[in-house]
């Protein structure tokens, strides 16, 4: 059984309302043996009507009887983001600073996409626009088939982690996770003064009694079905996040990574269709980040929950998401898969952005029909790059090598000489840094990785061979990608 598991009584009373992402659908009535077979099978179950995920499994009993299975699911929604413009005006009647401009981003139904980019590109601002805690200056957001530009966040099903954590102090770990569910709507609307005076006096009267028998013994304390269910999925959720022991503690009896998993908690809580998680682990140790990152993956790749993940750390965007969408300058230079990005970056600064350590640059000349040269430095391209490298003929580019593909190797016109300032031996990899010194590339630092087996040291001289079917070309106008005709 999934740990979202509920009794189905007390999910069509309340539960299900606490989340209107979530449906039940009665499946069918089956012989009890047949049941338990479709429940012992590892699968992802769609639903025609409502477009939705399978989330758990309920099996209905009568007089410890296996009467029928319900199927629980939990909607996923695309996000779409169309000319997203974000400026904020300047103090003292100044010009106002843009800080996005035309962001346009698909986030496919159950994706986990991750934003990257350096420090005040304005990932976190996209993220907070998404949630509704910032207005838009232009384009449209769009959560499912619902345009959410003037919804205000309470009414965007959405869930978002911050990097402060941001729990409350005064609550334990079990209230912090359960706010959410008690503040969300758990009736059906009631139309009409009567009834919404009859409702009142109910809901008043239920409250009443449970603020009135707090404070006796827990065997004595009145609990609304409403609360029921809210214990359940608390409950259920700190199985998941192995939280269990922890629910009476007070936020500041918990470590850095205690409070991330419980700031997780509250947001994977209300089954909301969309997560927006902003730089979670940035405040961890490099141990307790690398945890932490794996969980929060499988969490994912379990809920299938659409998720948008903010971070400047390349690490976890290259091992965390389907995609990676790279930021610089408030727009956004690229969308592709982690492998996609590090292989064909669409321009130079996607290039060095990705990728530890960069990637190295090197001035040179394009002479037709395959050759590239800075005296004393020639090299002869593969013929897959002569037609697309005619334009350039006699013009400056931008050669682009990855430190893996720079290779120790013998003196010739084809490599590069350099001297060695500094040694990283890591055990597993060795790293270089080392300055070239001969003709117009002289004094230009290269980062090289070399196997551990080779002995290395400061101020040695060494001939660097560039790996031709590795590099890369970029327009030194433009940055643009020049890419090689294929095959």
């Amino acid at each position: 059984m999934s740990v979202f598991d509920i009794d189905l009584l007390e999910c069509q009373t309340a539960g299900l309302a606490m989340a209107s992402s979530v449906r039940v659908h009665k499946l069918e009535t089956l012989q009890k043996s047949l049941v338990e077979r479709r429940l012992g099978q590892s699968m992802v179950w769609g639903c025609p009507d409502c477009k939705s995920r399978i989330l758990a499994s309920v099996p209905l009993m009568a007089n410890n009887r296996l009467i029928a299975i319900y199927r629980v699911w939990v909607a996923v929604a695309q996000v779409l983001l169309e000319e997203i413009y974000k400026s904020f005006p300047a103090r003292g009647g100044g010009a106002e600073t843009t800080v996005l401009r035309r962001i346009n981003l698909t986030v496919q139904e159950g994706e986990f996409m991750v934003l990257v980019g350096p420090s005040g590109c304005g990932k976190s601002t996209l993220l907070r626009l998404i949630a509704g805690l910032e207005t838009l200056s232009g384009g449209n957001i769009w959560v499912g088939e619902r345009l959410m530009n003037r919804l205000p966040p309470k009414q965007r099903d959405i869930a978002m982690v911050f990097q402060s954590y941001a729990l409350y102090p005064h609550m334990t770990v079990y209230d912090n996770l359960a706010f959410g569910l008690r503040r969300m709507e758990t009736g059906k609307p009631r139309q009409g003064r009567a009834a919404r005076g009859t409702g009142f006096v109910v809901e008043w009267t239920v409250g009443g009694v449970s603020a009135v028998t707090r404070l006796l013994p827990r065997a004595l304390r009145y609990v609304s079905p409403q609360e029921r269910s809210v214990a359940e999925r608390v409950q259920g959720v700190a199985r998941m996040l192995q939280i269990e022991s922890l629910l009476g503690r007070l936020p500041r009896q918990l470590s850095g990574g205690q409070k991330q998993r419980v700031a997780l908690g509250r947001a994977i809580a209300r089954n909301p269709q969309v997560f927006l998680m902003d730089e979670p682990l940035s405040n961890l140790d490099a141990k307790l980040r690398a945890e932490t990152r794996s969980q929060i993956v499988k969490l994912q790749r379990q809920l299938g929950t659409t998720t948008i993940y903010v971070t400047h750390d390349q690490t976890e965007a290259m091992t965390m998401g389907h995609r990676i969408a790279v930021m610089n300058a408030g727009q956004i230079q690229q969308v592709a898969s982690p492998l996609e990005l590090y292989n064909q970056p669409a321009n130079q600064f996607v290039a060095e952005f990705i990728g530890a350590p960069p990637m190295n640059f090197l001035p040179i000349t394009f002479k037709a029909p395959l050759l590239m040269s800075q005296p004393p430095f020639r090299l002869t391209l593969p013929e897959q790059w002569a037609s697309v490298l005619q334009p350039y003929d006699g013009h400056m580019l931008t050669l682009g090598i990855r430190p893996e593909h720079l290779k120790v190797g013998a003196a010739a016109p084809k490599n590069l000489l350099a001297q060695v300032d500094l040694v990283e031996a890591l055990g597993n990899d060795t790293y270089l840094s080392a300055t070239l010194i001969e003709g117009d590339l002289a004094g230009t630092t290269l980062q090289v990785r070399i196997e551990p087996e080779r002995q290395v040291q400061v101020r040695d001289r060494i001939w660097l061979s560039i790996a031709v079917d590795k590099l890369h070309l970029f327009d030194p106008d433009s940055g643009s990608a020049i890419r090689p005709e294929v095959n």
